[in-house]
């Protein structure tokens, strides 16, 4: 991932954060915030991860081919 599409993404989620701060009592603002950093997190981790398998049985190569 990088800082650009970091950025990214903590830019498509600023309105939410800045909305929180209307929120009447601090227990609404913790759980809001709570919600919204969560998916946030939940979005950075995914990005730097990378998209799960089709077939999640398929085995992966994790070391290259010295053979060629």
């Amino acid at each position: 991932m990088t800082r650009e599409e970091l950025h990214a993404l903590i830019d498509a989620q600023y309105d939410q954060l800045d909305a929180i701060q209307q929120q009447p009592t601090f227990l609404a603002f913790e759980q809001q915030f709570t919600q919204v950093w969560t998916a946030l997190g939940q979005q950075v981790l995914q990005a730097s991860v990378g998209q799960p398998p089709a077939n999640p049985r398929k085995k992966t190569v994790v070391k290259p081919d010295l053979a060629s």
